[in-house]
């Protein structure tokens, strides 16, 4: 969940990101520095946006050049300068994750016993602070997604705090996964008291799920699916006509570097499957087969362009 004071990275500086990585890949075309320099001088967002982009790689390189360097080490070299210029940018999330008094990291999975014997699962680039009271037992949910199972202790209720919103359990187990807008709650026993903002809390029972967001508020419990709920327990991941920006969000906490898109609107290629999360580069490998997609993949950083 990217932190709400960071700097992220706007589409177009993403995209002007990825032509320096071709460019310096060793695999550029002829035409290419003539193609960016066309890309650079199509409109002025484009212009700003190459500036930034050309900005951050000096800070963290040597200055923009086109021969010099051999191909093995221009690609290891362009991965290298464009995940650092990722992370200056804040665009790998919350720094003060590092803080919070759990947390797991890319592609780990861990779980956590409480003091009162509460145990949660924490999926991969997850956190969470306890605050336990005599009164009140609370964890806030910095990022990421957690699977509770709440010990019962009457007169001490147990709640989970989640980007602008609070799980209340009614003697249960349930599933929390955060977002950029908001968070999204699943039951698989008994039941939880979903509140968020001003409206009304709801109840929500085994077999159910809700979500709530800044810009819709707190929706209305529905059905869901149980398998889906527990797959990410099993190493599974499960895809239903998902953006494919979101999936390769989603994806990324497994592993497999950071990603950009040369084209912001193939973010929004739908995607639909099951994948594992113990093989991210068969995940990657099966996009090409699926989509109207090109993956180059660099030791630190995955491309995506649009096939030719």
């Amino acid at each position: 969940m990217p932190d709400d004071n960071a700097q992220s990275l706007d589409p177009l500086t993403e995209e002007a990101l990825a032509w320096l990585v071709r460019l310096h890949s060793g695999e550029e075309a002829e035409d290419d520095w003539q193609r960016y320099h066309d890309w650079k001088a199509a409109t002025p967002a484009n212009r700003d946006a190459s500036r930034r982009a050309e900005d951050m790689w000096s800070r963290l390189g040597p200055a923009l050049r086109r021969k010099g360097t051999p191909p093995v080490a221009g690609i290891v070299a362009a991965a290298i300068l464009v995940g650092a210029a990722l992370a200056y940018s804040g665009a790998f999330g919350r720094a003060d994750a590092w803080l919070a008094d759990e947390a797991t990291g890319i592609g780990e999975r861990r779980v956590v016993k409480l003091a009162d014997a509460t145990e949660i699962v924490l999926d991969a680039v997850t956190s969470f602070d306890v605050r336990y009271s005599s009164t009140e037992r609370r964890i806030v949910l910095r990022d990421g997604q957690i699977y509770a199972t709440v010990a019962a202790e009457p007169g001490r209720p147990f709640v989970v705090e989640a980007n602008g919103g609070s799980v209340r359990a009614l003697g249960t187990q349930f599933n929390v996964r955060m977002n950029d807008e908001g968070a999204r709650i699943a039951v698989t026993e008994h039941a939880v008291r979903v509140s968020y903002g001003a409206q009304p809390s709801v109840t929500v029972a085994a077999g159910q799920g809700v979500g709530y967001e800044r810009r819709s508020g707190l929706g209305v419990p529905s059905a869901v699916d149980a398998n889906a709920i527990s797959a990410w327990r099993r190493g599974d991941v499960i895809f239903d006509n998902k953006p494919l920006g979101e999936v390769v969000d989603d994806m990324h906490r497994y592993g497999g570097g950071t990603v950009v898109f040369t084209d912001a609107h193939l973010k929004q290629l739908t995607v639909t499957g099951v994948f594992s999360t113990f093989e991210v580069d068969a995940f990657y490998a099966a996009l090409e087969g699926a989509l109207p997609v090109r993956v180059t993949r660099l030791p630190l950083i995955t491309v995506i362009s649009r096939a030719n």
